[in-house]
């Protein structure tokens, strides 16, 4: 007899089940998705993520863990979120992978709320982890609309989007030199962007415990005056660029190399 016959036979003779198709030999328990949760999950154990949000394995440290992968997978409100993460809900692995069991909207508030008291120990970590003293620091702010009355930081300024009628918050966010976030703090609306320097430097200085980096900020935060009343005397490097009016200045005067603005091929 064929060899697949002869298996056959012997697979029943075995008591086995012999199927015809492999939709005949499996029955499906579960149809849920888990491929694109595998990979988000499986890159933050290299990253380091789970210890960085906390030493143990606690239900806290496993309801952030959810909350970042959520946010890779599907952004969406908190609310929205409880309903990825809940065991009765949840159309992917996530949950079971979390070990998370029945979630709502409360339990995700409530975490948001203790890793706020562990904003300054995770910044130092990432910090420790990405600089060292004379690296690049990287800054920049931008804003967006607050939604509602009641935030403390809501306040009419220098909206970017240019949107009337809406408060704005200002963020502030600073790299290492490839980009990696290390820091994000939140301002008033009204605040300016060279008010906000003055605070990251403290937080390099104080915070991380580096007293000689190169801080690396767009001509609208690291202006002139701010070069020279923040950042010189905190003994700090700085790189920047120049505006259109400096720019002529340099080009025209009659001691610098023309060379150097000259097009070629």
């Amino acid at each position: 007899m064929p060899q697949d016959v002869i298996q056959a036979i012997d697979a029943l003779l075995k008591g086995s089940r012999v199927s015809k198709t492999w939709k005949d030999a499996f029955d499906a328990l579960s149809n849920k998705a888990h491929g694109h949760v595998a990979v988000v999950l499986g890159m933050m154990e290299p990253l380091g993520f789970p210890e960085l949000i906390a030493p143990k394995n606690t239900r806290f440290r496993r309801l952030v863990l959810g909350m970042i992968a959520a946010r890779v997978l599907q952004p969406a409100s908190k609310l929205a979120t409880s309903s990825l993460l809940d065991q009765r809900r949840c159309r992917s692995t996530l949950n079971e992978l979390l070990d998370l069991q029945c979630v709502d909207e409360d339990p995700l508030y409530e975490a948001m709320d203790t890793l706020v008291g562990q904003k300054s120990r995770i910044e130092c970590a990432l910090a420790k982890k990405h600089l060292d003293e004379g690296s690049l620091v990287l800054y920049d702010t931008t804003s967006r609309d607050v939604e509602g009355t009641k935030n403390p930081w809501a306040a009419y300024g220098d909206h970017r989007d240019k949107k009337k009628g809406k408060q704005p918050i200002v963020i502030g966010l600073m790299t290492d030199g490839q980009g990696c976030p290390l820091s994000v703090e939140v301002f008033p609306g009204n605040t300016s962007d060279t008010a906000t320097l003055g605070q990251q430097i403290i937080r390099i200085q104080k915070t991380f415990g580096l007293q000689q980096v190169v801080l690396v900020g767009d001509r609208g935060i690291l202006q002139q005056k701010a070069i020279h009343q923040e950042i010189l005397p905190a003994g700090l490097d700085w790189m920047t660029g120049r505006n259109k009016k400096q720019i002529e200045r340099v080009l025209f005067a009659q001691d610098h190399p023309r060379s150097l603005f000259d097009e070629t091929n």
